[in-house]
């Protein structure tokens, strides 16, 4: 007796320890939470969201994948694509589902403009599945059951659909580079024009003075190389990825910042900085020092009310050019 007692006491235990805790959240393509929604997991049972789209369901330990349903008909299931989700190793994780609703909409005459509508919502999607910790493997997935479901759901020719998506990626990927590069320009040339307002007289006489400016400059010089080297090829990226116009607008603004800037201001001020490290280490008579300062001076005033005018020019062209690029459609 005393055996089978035992026995019976813990056998709960092992059964208990034999299963694990599955988290999830459902969300629909609006990024809000979908609650009281009845989810069917083949073979252990149904969960029913909360009101901030919760569930917890407890599945064998040894499971890998769940097979999961939704038991509502105004509902469609896009993400996971093949209706399996990777049970994850870590059991707090919560695990993404994304639906959507079934309606039929109504279509406006102009395919294009569905396709491009298309490609917006596909974007918000793609980022809120990389935010959840998406793999490539499953976006790409997710990709293929997005063109099928609105293919279908718009009544768009599938094959275009893809190829705007593709190239709405490849757009994404132009514009993760260019831009922040033309953004960090304009934060390195502003410095470096602080910089020399701020320090460029008391480096006659500083060695704190003198560095700063040299700091300023070094912070500038791979920036203006990298673009300065690399924007006739992005040119290129810019007109098969938007379109020629954009293409002109970029390498104008770029030319602009070669030209009316770089070449003309920013050169010369390395030969103030020249100047001044001659003046302070005392190279040539007091009076030849006095005309270099005097040189100095003239310049750096100069350039800094050309550079007022200029900077503003360069922001508003670049601002431009990357709204134009954020907003430009098909």
């Amino acid at each position: 007796m005393k055996l089978k007692f035992i026995l019976i006491l813990f056998f709960p235990f092992l059964v208990s320890a034999q299963s694990v805790q599955f988290r999830g959240k459902v969300i629909d393509d609006g990024k809000k939470p979908v609650g009281n929604l009845l989810i069917r997991f083949t073979s252990l049972g149904d969960a029913v969201t909360t009101v901030s789209g919760e569930f917890i369901i407890s599945i064998p330990e040894n499971i890998k994948y769940v097979d999961v349903a939704l038991r509502d008909d105004s509902l469609q299931l896009l993400y996971p694509v093949d209706s399996k989700i990777p049970v994850p190793s870590d059991p707090n994780f919560i695990t993404t589902i994304l639906v959507s609703k079934i309606k039929k909409t109504e279509l406006t005459s102009d395919e294009s403009k569905r396709r491009n509508k298309s490609v917006k919502k596909y974007a918000e999607l793609e980022k809120l599945l990389k935010e959840t910790g998406s793999t490539n493997k499953e976006l790409q997935e997710f990709l293929k059951r997005y063109i099928e479901i609105e293919s279908e759901k718009l009544e768009l020719d599938k094959a275009k659909l893809e190829a705007d998506l593709k190239k709405s990626e490849k757009r994404d990927d132009v514009f993760g580079r260019i831009s922040p590069l033309l953004s960090e320009y304009l934060l390195q040339l502003k410095n470096l024009k602080t910089s020399f307002e701020v320090n460029f007289e008391i480096a006659f006489v500083s060695n704190p003075g003198i560095q700063n400016l040299k700091s300023a400059v070094r912070a500038y010089n791979p920036l203006f190389e990298t673009i300065n080297n690399n924007y006739k090829a992005w040119q290129k990226e810019i007109s098969s990825g938007w379109n020629d116009n954009l293409s002109d607008k970029f390498g104008s603004a770029v030319n602009y910042m070669i030209d009316e800037i770089h070449k003309p201001y920013i050169l010369q001020l390395n030969e103030s900085i020249k100047m001044i490290n001659e003046v302070k280490l005392k190279i040539g008579s007091e009076e030849e020092q006095e005309e270099k300062k005097k040189k100095v001076r003239e310049n750096v005033s100069f350039i800094m009310k050309n550079l007022d005018l200029k900077i503003p020019i360069l922001e508003n062209r670049f601002n431009e050019l990357l709204t134009a690029m954020q907003l430009a459609e098909g």
